[in-house]
């Protein structure tokens, strides 16, 4: 595929036509659209029984066979109309239609054109299974980018309300600073939480380590609050979205593989069960083992924490 200015560092949007992945392309436009910026979304559509080269022109698709012809001219065509029927001045619409298993393309892609993020819808299924909850999981693995995930919040402009789960493992506050380029880019405020530590050792670890994030943040001028929850049962994850619900969250960072300490408390993969159970966007992040314990500093150095 060639790259151009379009595609390159933009909001990539997979899109089956169903109903929740065009919510997820709205939530996408709410999200960029509070920027003050020029922002780029690229949709991206899969066809899986498809066998032809990533198409971005209409006129690349005289090279193609002519049952990927037809498939991809329709495709082509309802990306179109819905491109035609945004209005947001300062966001530039570019879309792909490419053929593969969905989950591996949809990371593919996103290598491709650096997109600086994904935003997903689960349960389209209109032809393909790429959104599945299950399938959003394999694609949150791979990705080379942060995943936002949408199910079915209605969507608001911009993230007002931030929910940040924190733990004792090192990877965890890896997303602390995509928090903070959120809260500073929307004005939110960016709700620290916690599942309450029996171990007096461990606790205090704990409190230690949320309040060096909450000091991170505030002295970035972000509005901050830190709460420890009681997890009934042990289940972290149906407190964590009883909270969020609470506060009207529009989202939830994550990690896509973390929580070593919380795993003995809970049934499975806490990030997997706020992904497929929560009805707030949530983005998921992927560990960088190179980022471990190091927040960039707001005079731009690094510093551990």
């Amino acid at each position: 595929m060639d790259i151009n200015n379009d595609l390159v560092n933009t909001t990539l949007v997979p899109v089956d036509f169903s109903a929740t992945s065009l919510m997820a392309l709205d939530q996408a436009a709410s999200m960029v659209s509070a920027l003050k910026e020029t922002n780029k979304i690229t949709l991206l559509h899969i066809i899986e029984g498809g066998n032809f080269d990533t198409i971005t022109d209409a006129s690349e698709v005289a090279n193609t066979d002519h049952q990927d012809a037809l498939a991809i001219e329709g495709a082509l065509n309802r990306l179109h109309k819905i491109v035609a029927t945004q209005g947001q001045p300062n966001i530039v619409y570019s879309y792909i239609v490419a053929s593969g298993k969905a989950y591996k393309k949809i990371a593919d892609i996103a290598d491709q054109v650096k997109a600086e993020t994904i935003v997903m819808g689960t349960h389209g299924s209109s032809g393909i299974q790429a959104f599945a909850g299950s399938n959003a999981s394999k694609v949150i693995q791979i990705a080379p980018c942060p995943v936002v995930v949408i199910k079915q919040k209605p969507v608001n402009k911009g993230c007002k309300n931030i929910v940040l789960p924190l733990d004792l493992t090192m990877e965890t506050r890896q997303k602390v600073n995509f928090a903070v380029k959120f809260a500073e880019n929307y004005g939110s405020t960016v709700h620290i939480i916690s599942m309450e530590e029996k171990d007096e050792f461990l606790s205090t670890r704990l409190e230690n380590n949320l309040a060096q994030v909450e000091s991170y943040l505030n002295d970035r001028g972000i509005p901050t609050t830190t709460n420890t929850l009681k997890a009934s049962g042990g289940n972290f994850v149906k407190q964590t979205m009883a909270w969020a619900e609470g506060k009207n969250a529009d989202l939830i960072i994550i990690m896509s593989q973390q929580d070593k300490e919380l795993s003995e408390y809970i049934f499975g993969s806490y990030s997997q069960q706020i992904v497929n159970r929560s009805n707030i966007p949530v983005m998921a992040v992927n560990p960088n083992p190179e980022l471990e314990g190091i927040l960039d500093s707001p005079s731009g150095s690094k510093f551990q924490i």
